[in-house]
C-alpha cells in the first residue's frame, strides 16, 4: 500500500481527496492536515510514502513546509494547487527548488476534465511514491551514485558536427532539462530544441523559470520563425512542433498522440527525416515510449543519441524503452549529458 498524506486548507478539497485516493486499491490516506504545523507533526508521526501539498497554508506557505521537511524528515512531496496565471505557474516550478518532486494545477470539482486531471494526480503521486529521496533533497533513487564514477555506455560516432540539439522529456523532466542547460554554455553554436510533456498553461512559467536558473536564452516557438544558434525553444502549448530541413519551426495542431500534444516523438521524427546527421537527439526522464522508436530513426539516420541512465531518472520509462530497442548513443547521469553535448557539438564525437 501507498501511504499518502492529504495537506490542504480547505475541508471539501481535503474530502475530495481522500475519497479519490480510497477508490484506488493501492492507496492508503494516512491522514489530512489543514496547516504547515500539523502537515509536518504528520509527516513525523505516520511516516507517510509520499505527500500532496498545498502552496496556500494558513500559518506558512507551501514553500517552508517543504523545506522544512525535506530537511527534517525527508519525504517525496507533490504539490497539488491552484495555479491562475503564468507568474503562479513560476511558482510552482520554484517549489521544486526546495525538494518538491512534481506539481499539478488543482482540478476543478464538477469540471470538464476533472476525472481526467484527478487520475493525472494519482499517476504523478503513484510515481513519485517510489522516488528516494533525502535530506540533501536528491531527486534519485540511489543515495550513493555521486559517490563513484559512473559506468558510461558509448559507442564510436562518426557523425558530423551538431547541428541541432532536440531534447525530450516527461515526468521529472523540468528539474533535468534546468540541470542540462545549466552546464550548457550560455551561447552554445546550435539551437536547442525542448519538448516537455507539460499540463496546460504551464509552459511561460517553466520558461521564466528557466531564465532565471541557468542564464540561457529561452523561449517558446513560433510558427515559420528560423532556430537561430544559442537560443532554447521549447514547443508552445497544444502544438506539435517539427524542424523543416531550413532549420525553421513547423508547428502543427495534428491530433494529440496516446493523449499527448506536443509530442517528443513528432519533433524527433523530423530532425531525423531532414537533419539526420547532424543532430544530437537527448531523452530524459518520463513514463511511457514518446520519442524512443524516433530516437532510434535519430542513430540510424547518423545523429548522435544520449539517454539518461536509470539511476537518476525519476521515471525511466522513456529512456529505458529507447535503451531496449537500441536508440541510444550514450547512456549518461543526468551530470553527465550537458558535457556530453558540448563535446559533440565543439568536436563532433562523444568525448
Amino acid at each position: 500500500m501507498i501511504r499518502v498524506l492529504i495537506v490542504d486548507d480547505s475541508a471539501v478539497v481535503r474530502e475530495l481527496f481522500t475519497e479519490m485516493f480510497g477508490r484506488e486499491p493501492d492507496f492508503e490516506v494516512v491522514g489530512c492536515a489543514e496547516d504547515g504545523a500539523t502537515a509536518l507533526d504528520m509527516v513525523r508521526k505516520f511516516a507517510p510514502d509520499v505527500v500532496t501539498m498545498d502552496v496556500n497554508l494558513p500559518d506558512c506557505d507551501g514553500f517552508s513546509v517543504t523545506r522544512t521537511i525535506m530537511e527534517q524528515c525527508p519525504v517525496p512531496i507533490v504539490i497539488v494547487s491552484s495555479f491562475y496565471s503564468s507568474s503562479d505557474a513560476e511558482l510552482g516550478f520554484r517549489l521544486l527548488d526546495t525538494g518538491a518532486l512534481a506539481f499539478h494545477d488543482k482540478p476543478v470539482f464538477g469540471g470538464a476534465d476533472f476525472k481526467e486531471r484527478m487520475a493525472e494526480i494519482i499517476m504523478t503521486v503513484r510515481l513519485m511514491s517510489e522516488v528516494r529521496v533525502v535530506r540533501r533533497r536528491s531527486r534519485f533513487r540511489r543515495t550513493d551514485s555521486w559517490k563513484e564514477e559512473p559506468q558510461v555506455k558509448r559507442v564510436e560516432y562518426k557523425g558530423d558536427k551538431g547541428q541541432v540539439v532536440c531534447i525530450g522529456a516527461s515526468t521529472g523532466g523540468p528539474q533535468a532539462i534546468k540541470r542540462v542547460l545549466q552546464d550548457l554554455p550560455v551561447g552554445i553554436g546550435v539551437p536547442v530544441l525542448v519538448v516537455q510533456h507539460m499540463s496546460g498553461g504551464f509552459i511561460e512559467g517553466m520558461v521564466n523559470w528557466l531564465k532565471d536558473n541557468t542564464g540561457h536564452d529561452i523561449r517558446i516557438a513560433r510558427s515559420g520563425e528560423r532556430f537561430e544558434p544559442g537560443t532554447i525553444y521549447f514547443a508552445p502549448e497544444g502544438f506539435h512542433m517539427e524542424i523543416s530541413s531550413q532549420m525553421t519551426a513547423v508547428l502543427t495542431d495534428a491530433p494529440p498522440v496516446n493523449g499527448i500534444r506536443p509530442t517528443v516523438s513528432a519533433l524527433f521524427a523530423s530532425v531525423a527525416r531532414n537533419l539526420g546527421r547532424g543532430c544530437i537527439g537527448v531523452l530524459l526522464t518520463g513514463m511511457g515510449r514518446d520519442g524512443a522508436d524516433e530516437l532510434l530513426e535519430i542513430r540510424r539516420s547518423g545523429g548522435y543519441t544520449i539517454v539518461q541512465d536509470e539511476e537518476t531518472s525519476i521515471v525511466f520509462g522513456m529512456p529505458g524503452e529507447a535503451m531496449k530497442i537500441g536508440a541510444a548513443v550514450s547512456v549518461l547521469p543526468l551530470d553527465r549529458i550537458g558535457a556530453e553535448i558540448v563535446s559533440v557539438v565543439c568536436g563532433g564525437a562523444g568525448g
